[in-house]
């Protein structure tokens, strides 16, 4: 269970989130859509303060903070519910595949290195990147390291998946072979937010689809409410626009 209420994010004189407010039930996978430079972005990496909001509460699971009274532990709490697949994928460039999957391991969860090696590995076999196991970064196409990420986000084992954009740097040859990953991820039945450009594969795998507009939620329903039946001419003209 996710409960967002009334977050609010400026920048300067730039209000980007204008109190927003969602609740989110287990299992239950979100996608964010609407135009660039609304705040989609901003929204997911305020959920697990890697932009730290102006006000604005947060419930997942049995964590509630209030951030305008955050504590560091607050923070190292709300960072265990989550884990981020990043847009340009952040990996450390001097580890392997297998490496850089098993870092949060021995790090935040202080895993012994034989058991993170037993955890990473599969979770390598189950992007399909076993065999990369040994491969550095730059010998891996952009999907490849894409899916590392989702690998790198999954051994933690969080309440919610957060994915920001995990296709937009990607050339058009790799998306596929990504999409079907976080496809994989989705028959699992976790917790999912996932700001995408990619309204057919948003339609067909989320339960609720989020239309964020100038910082504000337009609508929120599900697939079919917001691509077929909406009432909203914003919503309406930009699906418009995408065919």
């Amino acid at each position: 269970m996710i409960k967002i209420e009334s977050l609010h994010k400026t920048y300067g004189d730039n209000e980007v989130l204008k109190g927003i407010s969602l609740e989110i039930k287990a299992g239950e996978i979100v996608a964010v859509i609407g135009p660039s430079g609304t705040g989609k972005s901003t929204f997911l990496r305020c959920l697990n303060y890697l932009e730290r909001p102006d006000s604005g509460t947060l419930l997942i699971g049995d964590v509630r903070v209030d951030f305008e009274n955050i504590s560091k532990d607050e923070v190292y709490s709300l960072r265990k519910k989550t884990s981020m697949v990043f847009q340009n994928y952040n990996l450390f460039k001097n580890k392997t595949a297998l490496e850089n999957v098993m870092e949060a391991l021995r790090v935040v969860k202080k895993m012994p290195k034989d058991e993170a090696e037993k955890v990473s590995l599969e979770a390598l076999k189950q992007v399909g990147l076993l065999d990369k196991a040994n491969s550095y970064p730059s010998r891996l196409s952009g999907g490849q390291q894409q899916r590392i990420g989702i690998a790198r986000a999954m051994v933690l084992k969080p309440e919610i998946i957060l994915f920001d954009e995990p296709t937009s740097a990607l050339d058009p040859e790799w998306v596929g072979e990504v999409l079907d990953v976080i496809k994989g991820i989705a028959s699992r039945h976790l917790t999912m937010i996932i700001v995408t450009h990619e309204m057919s594969f948003a339609r067909e795998i989320a339960d609720k689809i989020v239309f964020l507009d100038g910082g504000k939620i337009i609508q929120y329903g599900t697939p079919e409410e917001v691509f077929e039946k909406s009432n909203n001419d914003r919503v309406n003209q930009f699906i418009k626009k995408l065919h």
